[in-house]
């Protein structure tokens, strides 16, 4: 189970009860979070027709997506060290 598949389980009674309260800011990040990985969160396919790659590139900010992209980055960080022992 995700975030985004909480979110949208609840949000509609919890916006009958607390729509008025909330701030613009995080009714925006509510519709983030319940938009995470499709169309509405503006996902931007890729792809070559000389080598058939595709990849999808996220460009909203949610948690699902960022910890993917931090995981990346970590990777790809790690894959930079050289193969000594460092001190910790």
């Amino acid at each position: 189970m995700n975030l985004s598949d909480i979110a949208d389980q609840y949000a509609d009674p919890f916006l009958e009860k607390y729509s008025q309260r909330l701030l613009p800011s995080q009714l925006k990040a509510l519709n983030t979070i319940r938009g995470c990985r499709t169309p509405a969160s503006g996902m931007t396919l890729l792809e070559c027709n000389g080598c058939q790659f595709r990849e999808q590139k996220r460009t909203s900010s949610c948690n699902r997506c960022q910890n993917t992209d931090t995981g990346e980055w970590l990777q790809r960080q790690r894959q930079k060290l050289l193969p000594v022992e460092y001190f910790k």
